[in-house]
């Protein structure tokens, strides 16, 4: 506020103190510089402009520490004055700078120990493009960055200790870097300066505090596809660069009111995209990796499916039903596995078209329908099928103490912590079908998709359908495919098929991804007893697809999908395969009781 009052009753300090030396004839002009680097392109250039106004043939001087010459160097006309006892954040002042390198004070005009550039020059936002000139050299070549790769430059932290609110957490970093080594072909230069944090993956180049500026800017130019920045020094360098190639910058920002997003101007280069990523409520760690991911390699939707599958074997096939959740939505009180629908549940649904030997099932629960579910199943003799209960992990409702389920994403650990993993790996399973429990269509021993997933070889296969409202739909990035919800579909693609939840997950995938922390994704849920609704946070299973190699087939709905996701599905057409198997069960009863009855 009273900064606010003082520029508008006080004349801007920078024109009184250029005006004054103007009037006396002056046009020697020194200037002292101690603080970032990003400041050379947002403020100390618009100052030049400044002084040039009122003393047109002024010569420009800059006093500045060693590690900031190279960034003076992108400016014109101006003398560049390096004084070595120089550090960032100690005590100086110009004139003993400028006698510590052999100059007088005396010999200067106008002396300007302390510019201001954020109020002085706060004019120029929005109509100034700072444009840096770089004599353009191949210094890249020292490194080693051969051809053959797609290189995304990334500066993980801020260099000046401005808080946390300006810098993505170091967690967040490590999953981005796990994701991106997925992708082969994809390399990740870590850039700026010396940092002690490690990131331990094959796909990192660590050049952090290896490289000059220029050094920099010429693998930038030169083999960079995609910049990660924050609000830094070295993101204002890349941005008001006047040179033309093509670079994606995407940048981090816990508040919008500050660097290139407050100067509001173009980049002077014509190739330059920018994707600025803003962090909620100061809070850099609300932008999530899966939007960092989105921003580096936008998901299209999936073009083409394969339709025909071999039938596989059952041999060392076992299954996963994912029943962790209750039957509220359904008006009724109790797991929603234990449902009836057409005088059968849910469960027995999917359990009667199993195997009666050698086809291990295990039942994900939770800690809320455990124990009923386990009831149900000993009441039914486990409808005389081989079957395991484990249960799944717990969350909490966002800003209460109240647990729910964690989602079907945590079947991965939940299935290893519960000992299943083992006992199915010692009886020499290495693949498990998984499925929801409210589709009753859904078939745990499909030996279609097995025979896909072995043909294919893929860690995960998954059954689709063409494309259905409200459904997630299949994507592909970078040649891989992956599911996104129908929530985060963008209303300008044309989506052509729809996840179903079927799938068919090898066994060694479960422990490739036990120890990865996927993300939490909040969604709106009626709180358990209570009338209020809260925001509860679910893991998705298909987050941890882009850990491994996907194949989808695509099949007719009728065949496998018709699910109960409410009273509303129980209203919609009856599957004309559940007519079938109404049908073949009658003539079934039919041979029987002639049969009998013969005399």
């Amino acid at each position: 506020m009273f900064r606010t009052i003082r520029r508008l009753l006080f004349p801007n300090p920078l024109d009184a103190k250029l005006k004054k030396c103007a009037k006396k004839g002056g046009k020697r002009v020194v200037l002292g510089w101690n603080r970032g680097l990003g400041d050379i392109a947002l403020g100390l250039y618009a100052m030049i402009l400044r002084i040039r106004e009122f003393i047109p043939d002024a010569e420009i001087s800059f006093v500045t520490r060693p590690n900031l010459k190279d960034g003076f160097s992108l400016l014109k006309e101006i003398e560049i004055l390096v004084d070595p006892q120089l550090q960032r954040g100690h005590c100086w002042d110009l004139a003993g700078s400028l006698r510590n390198i052999g100059k007088d004070p005396k010999n200067y005009d106008l002396l300007i120990p302390k510019p201001n550039p954020t109020e002085w020059v706060s004019w120029q936002r929005g109509k100034v493009v700072p444009k840096l000139q770089w004599k353009e050299e191949e210094l890249w070549k020292k490194f080693d960055l051969p051809d053959g790769y797609i290189y995304i430059g990334v500066q993980c932290v801020v260099e000046t200790n401005y808080g946390s609110w300006r810098n993505w957490p170091i967690s967040h970093w490590h999953q981005l870097f796990f994701r991106l080594e997925q992708f082969s072909h994809v390399k990740i230069i870590l850039l700026g300066g010396e940092e002690k944090t490690d990131f331990p993956y094959q796909n990192v180049i660590d050049l952090r505090g290896k490289t000059t500026l220029f050094e920099m800017l010429s693998i930038v130019r030169h083999r960079c596809s995609t910049m990660i920045l924050p609000d830094s020094g070295i993101l204002s360098m890349v941005n008001y660069l006047d040179l033309s190639f093509p670079i994606h910058v995407i940048s981090l920002w816990g508040d919008r009111n500050h660097g290139i997003l407050k100067q509001a101007v173009p980049s002077p280069n014509p190739q330059l995209k920018h994707t600025p990523l803003i962090g909620a409520l100061r809070d850099l760690s609300t932008v999530t990796v899966n939007q960092m991911i989105n921003a580096i390699f936008p998901a299209k939707p999936l073009k083409f499916c394969r339709s025909d599958a071999p039938l596989g074997s059952l041999e060392r096939v076992g299954a996963i039903i994912l029943a962790g959740g209750q039957g509220s939505r359904l008006g009724f009180a109790g797991p929603k596995g234990t449902f009836q629908v057409g005088n059968k549940s849910l469960f027995e649904w999917l359990i009667e078209k199993a195997p009666k030997e050698n086809f291990p099932i295990a039942v994900m629960t939770s800690p809320l329908n455990h124990a009923d579910t386990v009831d149900f199943f000993a009441k039914h003799a486990n409808f005389g099928k081989e079957i395991f209960f484990f249960q799944q992990e717990m969350g909490l409702f966002k800003g209460t103490k109240i647990a729910a389920p964690l989602g079907n994403g945590s079947v991965f650990r939940s299935f290893i912590h519960s000992g299943l993993y083992d006992l199915f790996r010692e009886r020499g399973i290495d693949l498990v079908t998984i499925v929801p429990v409210d589709n009753r269509l859904a078939d745990l021993a499909d030996r279609s998709l097995v025979g896909f997933i072995r043909e294919t070889d893929a860690d995960i296969a998954l059954k689709c359908i063409e494309k259905e409202e409200s459904t997630g739909v299949l994507v592909e990035r970078e040649g891989k495919i992956e599911i996104v919800e129908y929530m985060e579909l963008d209303p300008n693609e044309q989506y052509h098929y729809s996840n179903t939840g079927l799938m068919a997950i090898s066994l060694p995938f479960f422990e490739k991804i036990k120890n990865v922390d996927l993300p939490l994704h909040f969604v709106k849920k009626n709180i358990p007893g209570t009338k209020k609704v809260g925001w509860k946070g679910e893991k998705f299973i298909f987050d941890a697809f882009p850990f491994g190699k996907v194949a989808a087939l695509c099949v007719p709905k009728s065949s496998c999908y018709a699910p109960i996701k409410s009273m509303a599905s129980l209203e919609e057409p009856f599957p004309m395969c559940l007519f079938d198997d109404i049908r073949g069960s009658f003539r079934r009863f039919y041979r029987h009781f002639s049969q009998s009855h013969i005399t």
